[in-house]
């Protein structure tokens, strides 16, 4: 009988690589399922899969990417009977992508396992951050005579050309296993389970019982009986168990398989989940968002925001606050309550006939926090208009850049006309004819 096993290892914030003396622990997960081959010898598929977000991804060449080093060994007793060393190389297109709480890294390894038990050893190593997970455990070969295969636990079964997906396929199919027995209702519309029979000659085409049961907390949910007859001496067979009508939580199944006097029985386990990944905003609105989120943005707007639907646009959103808190090295929820508190600032000391976060002081408090010296004067006789009010904003951190806005319409709307070593903003042609030709330009000294 084999059980699923496995790990959830604490989540740890990308992006901060901290020296604490001791090697932290690299988030992953690893299944193995065990298949007899033609001559009786068991095959041991070895999954694991890696979530980005525990990964350290580095641009190049207009991309990103993360390298983790795998060491598997597998030995018998004293003795080492296989080793391997494999280096993954996992590329995403989207530095965005690298904070998706769905997206993984996925890869098999496998192997022909000796008669008797062995201990397989099995370490990962991201290349970028020095985490490391590691994972002993021992492990039999299926007996020869077995008439079942382990089961696999399998997410997805679609028909793919990729190379990458190549170790995954069988036949025309690919099968995408889920080593980290966690499945989700908003992504998964099943439960998949792969399996093997394996038949003596003498009883091919002969009818055979498979049985299908599922409990949660010790109540049967599912039992399914299947008269399966079998044409060849190996035989796939796929198993779906529907998602949308169980709750959510965790599982426990058998799938047993009488043929004649014999009966063989294989468990298996997988956990429902509804949590849907956390999403930050600070608006309702992600329009409203995104136009905040463009005042830290040195390119230009996305092309295609418009026709990105709503979800898509909050799980852009909060990418982008993700991917500022590492660059920052501020947790997720302390760059929120940051920018939110700075929002708060400019609605109430620069609104006029729009909130102030949308003014031009509100821009720029937001994006730098309070300037470091403010001086406040009014404009000089000869630019031809009414005196008007003027600041200067000073910052000593960055590039010192320096900021000058007028009440032009008299209405504490303060228009942004000049600036000083900041690329993202700039200054009004006109600027010094707007506060006054004989303006003291040593003033903006910084």
């Amino acid at each position: 009988m084999m059980i699923n096993r496995w790990l959830l290892i604490g989540l740890f914030c990308l992006g901060m690589i901290a020296s604490l003396g001791a090697q932290e622990r690299l988030n992953m997960h690893l299944d193995y399922t065990r298949f007899l081959d033609s001559k009786g010898n068991t095959i041991v598929l070895l999954d694991y899969q890696i979530p980005y977000r525990s990964l350290i991804f580095l641009a190049h060449s207009g991309a990103y990417f993360a390298q983790v080093e795998v060491l598997l060994e597998i030995a018998n007793q004293d003795s080492v009977l296989f080793s391997r060393t494999v280096t993954d190389n996992i590329g995403v297109s989207s530095k965005y992508d690298a904070f998706s709480q769905q997206k993984s890294y996925l890869n098999r390894q496998s192997f022909l396992l000796e008669e008797g038990e062995c201990r397989v050893s099995f370490s990962a190593t991201d290349s970028n951050s020095g985490k490391v997970f590691n994972w002993d455990f021992d492990i039999f070969p299926l007996p020869s005579d077995s008439r079942i295969s382990d089961l696999e636990l399998n997410s997805r079964v679609h028909a793919d050309s990729s190379a990458y997906l190549q170790k995954f396929r069988r036949g025309d199919m690919v099968y995408e296993p889920v080593p980290s027995i966690i499945l989700q209702r908003q992504y998964h519309e099943d439960a998949i389970l792969y399996l093997e029979l394996y038949t003596p000659e003498a009883e091919l085409d002969e009818s055979l019982l498979l049985m299908l049961s599922l409990e949660q907390d010790g109540q049967f949910i599912m039992d399914e009986y299947m008269d399966t007859a079998v044409s060849a001496s190996t035989q796939a067979i796929t198993l779906k168990i529907p998602l949308l009508d169980l709750e959510a939580g965790k599982y426990q199944g058998t799938v047993s398989l009488q043929a004649g006097d014999i009966l063989q029985s294989r468990d298996f386990e997988f956990v429902l989940s509804e949590d849907k990944e956390t999403m930050l905003s600070l608006f309702p609105d992600p329009d409203d968002e995104y136009r905040l989120m463009r005042y830290f943005m040195a390119s230009r707007a996305l092309s295609n925001w418009d026709s990105l639907s709503t979800e898509a646009k909050r799980r852009y959103v909060t990418n982008f606050w993700r991917n500022m808190a590492i660059s920052t090295q501020i947790s997720e929820q302390g760059i929120m309550d940051l920018i939110h508190e700075r929002i708060e600032h400019a609605n109430r000391y620069y609104s006029s006939q729009s909130p102030g976060w949308m003014n031009d002081m509100g821009r720029i408090y937001i994006r730098n926090g309070a300037p470091a010296e403010i001086e406040k004067d009014q404009t000089s006789d000869d630019t031809r208009f009414v005196r008007k009010d003027y600041q200067i904003w000073k910052y000593r951190s960055g590039n010192r850049p320096v900021y000058v806005f007028i009440d032009q319409q008299m209405n504490n709307n303060f228009r942004l006309i000049y600036v000083l070593n900041d690329d993202m903003e700039i200054s009004n042609p006109d600027w010094l004819g707007l506060i006054g030709r004989n303006f003291d330009e040593s003033l903006l000294r910084n």
